[in-house]
């Protein structure tokens, strides 16, 4: 890792100024990357998403729990992704996709461990949001550090030792972010559709029916926010471990001095 390249400058950042900088990054600095991403890996699961409650008649708590899982492996493209635009300006989406396809078997083991200690750990209610935050940067240690999967759990469980609570804050954070983008795609759609086309109500209602196809938009949306999110907590948790700034202020150190010399 080159941190000489990188493209944010390190430091030990709060988790507000972290969830801030994932919303510019996402939706501001790197949009292009995300959208065309977006465009490859999302628009399948929410049209399977939407087949499942159109053409097969689910109900909205299958629906949920099919998005749910299918957004917790395609949010590994964008973890991918923001690794690589941490570095870089231009980042090829093949780029990308060949890096996340490469570690896809290993995630989808490191995936099944930690889901089955969240599993385990929801049985009772005090253990959940604990177990959340020890397990919540596995995929960064399993798709960045090329760790096995159970390398992988033990490696996240390692890096959230240390600041449990600071990681439960900032999963809280991008839940409520997460929750907020669905409920504005909510009323955005049925305002769209409803009031500006003055067509029938025909796509579900998120208050009446616990779901609809505007929320699923929304839900979708907010996947590449989650994952950016989750990596940059990743990077300050690197930052404050490895002494990432301290290692950069040497190397800048070091060059001012080679050109003073």
């Amino acid at each position: 890792m080159n941190l000489a390249a990188i493209r944010v400058v390190l430091r030990p950042r709060g988790q507000a100024e972290i969830l801030d900088l994932a919303a510019l990054w996402c939706f501001g600095v790197d949009r292009g990357l995300f959208a065309r991403l977006a465009a490859i890996v999302l628009l399948p699961s929410l049209a399977l998403c939407a087949g499942a409650r159109g053409l097969l008649g689910w109900s909205w708590a299958d629906v949920w729990l099919l998005a749910a899982a299918l957004a917790t492996v395609t949010q590994g493209v964008f973890t991918v992704a923001a690794s690589r635009a941490l570095f870089a300006c231009e980042v090829a989406v093949g780029d990308v996709l060949r890096g996340f396809a490469r570690r896809l078997p290993a995630y989808l083991g490191a995936l099944v461990i930690t889901r089955g200690i969240l599993g385990l750990a929801a049985l009772t209610v005090v253990l959940a949001p604990p177990a959340w935050a020890r397990v919540a940067f596995v995929h960064e240690a399993c798709l960045l550090e090329g760790a096995s999967p159970i390398s992988a759990a033990q490696r996240a469980w390692g890096l959230a030792r240390s600041r449990g609570v600071e990681v439960m804050i900032l999963l809280g954070g991008v839940a409520i972010a997460a929750a907020v983008m669905v409920i504005a795609a909510e009323l955005l759609g049925r305002a769209a559709v409803e009031f500006v086309l003055q067509l029938p109500a025909a796509f579900g209602a998120l208050a009446e029916d616990y779901g609809s196809y505007y929320a699923l938009l929304g839900f979708h949306a907010a996947i590449p926010y989650i994952a950016v999110a989750r990596f940059l907590g990743y990077i300050d948790q690197r930052t404050r471990g490895d002494g990432w700034d301290i290692q950069l202020r040497f190397m800048a150190l070091a060059s001012e001095r080679g050109r003073s010399s």
